[in-house]
């Protein structure tokens, strides 16, 4: 996971650089805390941004739908992949599945001609869904938190991108991981093909912060009729006046220079002194570019 590497350097940079900062901000974000061991969501807030009245989409082949908020509680239903459920309540306790905690909420969902209520675990759904003149469906989602054994790495979620058909069959899936380091919101945005070839539709996500020291990620996948295709992410992160890192994208319909070329524009940040309302900092740029040929991209070695 070359990308998310320096994803992890960056943010523990910022974290040597402003330990005594984010011991004060910690009582600002309470989500900050239960980010360290990557395994925890707050049971009234966390990324699914999901309230009493909302939709979302079943995330998993079988949903088991319970008579009440536990594992314990009696199976009564179960739903199946694609299927649209509406929120009933307020969220209660949760339970931790799949290496992740999330909380259970109450739903109501029409199965038979009839309106069901039972109790749903809210990992078991999507993080979001869009859906395409065609009817194609792309819901977004975690299917699990991988652990790992080497301390150099983080514990990530198993982000997952699944493809229906308009009957919620699904086409195909593909996957990407996602390190959880206190964002606060996500949502997705189904973009045109952006000027690549053999690309119907460009899938991308967003885990968007507030918080210092905390980066949003932009992650993009792309469908090319047969198979789904990861495609280069960006993130920011910057730190109250310390440092700042930002990556912009610009994909063949945007910079009109090749064609099959993508783009990503870094620029990096550090303030010549700490403690300065206004700072003034050393900055540093490069680039990094990717060739397309129309089934994967491949990193380009730039000269110096």
């Amino acid at each position: 996971m070359p990308q998310n590497s320096s994803i992890f350097a960056i943010v523990n940079r910022i974290k040597m650089k402003t330990a005594s900062f984010a011991i004060v901000c910690l009582g600002l974000f309470p989500m900050l805390l239960k980010a360290q061991d990557g395994i925890t969501f707050e049971d009234d807030f966390n990324l699914w941004n999901i309230e009493k009245g909302q939709t979302a989409s079943v995330f998993v082949e079988k949903a088991y739908i319970r008579s009440g908020p536990g594992l314990n509680m009696k199976v009564v239903d179960s739903l199946t992949l694609g299927k649209n459920i509406t929120i009933a309540s307020a969220p209660f306790k949760g339970n931790t599945i799949k290496n992740f905690y999330a909380p259970w909420y109450q739903i109501s969902y029409h199965s038979d001609g009839q309106l069901k209520q039972g109790f749903i675990w809210l990992g078991l759904l999507a993080l979001g869904k869009q859906t395409d003149k065609d009817g194609l469906q792309y819901l977004f989602g975690f299917d699990r938190v991988i652990k790992q054994q080497n301390e150099e790495q983080e514990d990530h979620y198993l982000t997952t991108v699944k493809l229906l058909d308009a009957q919620d069959s699904l086409i195909t899936s593909q996957s990407y991981p996602f390190v959880f380091s206190g964002q606060l919101s996500s949502q997705s945005k189904l973009l045109p093909a952006m000027g690549l070839n053999n690309v119907k539709q460009i899938l991308r996500m967003e885990f968007l912060s507030a918080a210092y020291g905390v980066p949003t990620e932009y992650n993009y996948m792309a469908w090319t009729g047969q198979k789904l295709i990861n495609l280069p992410s960006r993130y920011s992160v910057s730190d109250a006046g310390v440092f700042y890192y930002d990556e912009k994208i610009l994909f063949p319909s945007e910079h009109k220079r090749n064609n099959q070329l993508i783009y990503k524009y870094i620029e990096e940040g550090e303030a010549k002194e700490d403690d300065t309302l206004d700072p003034e900092y050393r900055i540093s740029k490069r680039e990094e570019h990717f060739q397309w040929d129309g089934d994967k991209f491949v990193k380009l070695t730039l000269s110096k």
